[in-house]
């Protein structure tokens, strides 16, 4: 494999993960701080539920809150860079 080659795939590697990124902000800021089942019962014009207690992972809810919806974007990131390193090294020898 060519330097040349190595630059193409890290270059088309950076655009794939640019997109996955403006495609996840957009998405977020579409679906706005609001769960499904707030935007549902606001659709069907039910009475908005109250959150039960211990909902989520570890204490932590996801829906509506951009810092974890940035540490998951940053994490499934940091997988796709660490799985190109991989497969770059792997086919080097």
């Amino acid at each position: 494999m060519t330097a040349l080659d190595r630059r193409k795939g890290l270059i088309l590697f950076g655009l794939i993960l640019v997109m996955v990124a403006i495609i996840s902000l957009a998405a977020y800021r579409m679906t706005g701080p609001m769960g499904i089942e707030e935007r549902y019962n606001q659709a069907v014009g039910l009475p908005s539920a109250e959150e039960e207690p211990g909902g989520g992972w570890f204490g932590f809810s996801l829906e509506g809150n951009p810092l974890l919806y940035g540490v998951i974007l940053v994490v499934l990131g940091g997988t796709c860079v660490i799985a190109y390193l991989w497969w770059r090294r792997e086919e080097s020898r």
